[in-house]
């Protein structure tokens, strides 16, 4: 009689389920991992178009001047901000404000976008914008908001707040179209917000 070594049938059906449960658990777990990363990508890319507007606008109020009287900043609804900017005449007049450009950041709901908007000088706030520049697709919110120190009676600063999603035409969904929110606080360099 020959003594064969041979695997039976009931080992055999244990060896193919361990290798299954095996790669299953590590299937499981790069389908997680590529979920993760999609998501961590479509918020990075999200992030990476939305943070040069913030910036930009930002700086814009930054460089808002005006004074008491005529202030160089407004925000006449929460949703778009009106900067008047000092002229580049060297130097710069600061009393006379006919030749200052204005610039208006505004959010457009219906288009889900960001709009600049210019005017050349006015004496006070601008009447007539021109040139519309869409900066920003996909967002679906934006809120500018003055701040106001209660006990100098001065408004000192904007918060600016923008929401932004892969599309913006379909509702959040944290996989496949994160919401992404960037917000700052400014100050302009004169106390003339209004």
């Amino acid at each position: 009689m020959l003594n064969r070594r041979a695997f039976t049938l009931i080992e055999l059906l244990i060896a193919i389920t361990l290798v299954g449960m095996i790669l299953l658990t590590i299937s499981a777990v790069d389908i997680a991992s590529r979920k993760f990363l999609n998501t961590a990508d479509y918020e990075s890319r999200v992030q990476n178009e939305v943070s040069p507007i913030l910036e930009m606008i930002a700086k814009d109020i930054t460089l808002g001047y005006g004074n008491d009287n005529n202030p160089g900043l407004y925000v006449p609804a929460s949703t778009e901000v009106e900067i008047r900017r000092l002229d580049a005449a060297s130097p710069p007049r600061y009393d006379i404000f006919t030749d200052d450009p204005w610039v208006r950041y505004r959010y457009d709901s219906s288009t889900h976008s960001i709009i600049k908007d210019s005017c050349t000088g006015s004496l006070s706030r601008c009447g007539t914008w021109g040139g519309p520049e869409t900066l920003a697709n996909n967002i679906s919110g934006c809120s500018f908001i003055i701040g106001i120190d209660p006990t100098l009676n001065k408004n000192l600063y904007v918060t600016i707040a923008i929401t932004a999603l892969r599309d913006a035409s379909i509702s959040a969904d944290i996989n496949k179209n994160p919401q992404v929110i960037l917000q700052t606080r400014v100050a302009a360099r004169s106390q003339s917000i209004h």
